[in-house]
């Protein structure tokens, strides 16, 4: 009937009306006041500020997804975050609208609204993560939640040769923590290893397709631990060959942690 095909027309120009937008944004973050990227109950975290922010811009409840999930302390300096929105709104104008409901150690430096949809979490194709420190007597008040403070003497030669080492695929069951689930796969596979050495500042970056829970944390402990001669090269790939859960136990503050950066194909590069 007239009637039947009216409503029809009714409901698809309603959909149109509300067509979602698929968007990605880029964000970072200072990880300092925040347990953590991932949404929990009853603490503040950086996803739940961030759909706090949707959800006040859009008047009602709007969920997103993050690229990787950092822990407590761990701050970012590119972190990919996913969400959908009937708004019309251009890119520059959600950049400006998200800073605007964000707090302030949060920022959104770029927005893309994107054909399709994507899984931001698995079709990442490289993630990175930089480990800052200070090396010396002392460490500034202003620095102290920015990077790790190691007053040792440390042998920086052996570096690049332990370095070396973590390319390429391995079991990384021996640089995870307790809390890791059981029957995990801990296979992953590191792309490069690099360091600088910059007057009192030590950086460290790592980069591969994806980590175990506390595995970046615990490379870098290893290697502070050979820089200290506690251990040696053949310690580590020891460890590597024959893996044991917790073998390494110096896990490094999460201060001096950052993602330090995250790659597509497509989208945000």
């Amino acid at each position: 009937s007239c009637r039947y095909w009216m409503i029809l027309l009714q409901k698809q120009l309603r959909m149109m009306i509300i067509m979602m937008n698929n968007l990605v944004a880029a964000i970072e973050y200072d990880g300092t006041k925040f347990q953590g990227s991932q949404k929990q109950p009853k603490v503040r975290t950086v996803q739940g500020a961030f759909d706090k922010s949707l959800t006040l811009i859009h008047k009602e409840n709007v969920i997103s997804e993050f690229a990787s999930r950092t822990d407590s302390g761990v701050h970012a300096q590119k972190q990919v975050v996913s969400f959908k929105s009937n708004l019309d709104i251009t890119d520059d104008s959600w950049v400006d609208t998200l800073n605007y409901n964000l707090p302030k150690d949060i920022r959104v430096f770029k927005c893309n609204r994107i054909e399709k949809n994507i899984d931001v979490r698995r079709d990442a194709i490289e993630r990175e993560y930089t480990y800052r420190m200070i090396l010396g007597e002392r460490i500034s008040p202003i620095e102290y939640n920015y990077y790790e403070h190691l007053n040792h003497k440390l042998n920086f030669s052996i570096l690049d040769s332990a370095t070396k080492i973590f390319i390429g695929k391995h079991n990384f069951l021996s640089f995870t923590g307790r809390l890791l689930p059981k029957n995990s796969n801990t296979v992953r596979e590191i792309k490069s290893v690099n360091y600088e050495v910059d007057g009192r500042k030590l950086n460290i970056t790592i980069t591969g397709n994806s980590f175990l829970y506390q595995q970046v944390r615990r490379i870098i402990g290893s290697l502070i631990l050979l820089m200290k001669n506690k251990i040696s090269l053949s310690n580590i790939r020891e460890a590597l060959e024959n893996p044991i859960k917790g073998k390494f136990n110096l896990l490094v503050s999460s201060r001096g942690l950052y993602l330090s950066d995250i790659k597509y194909k497509n989208i945000l590069n």
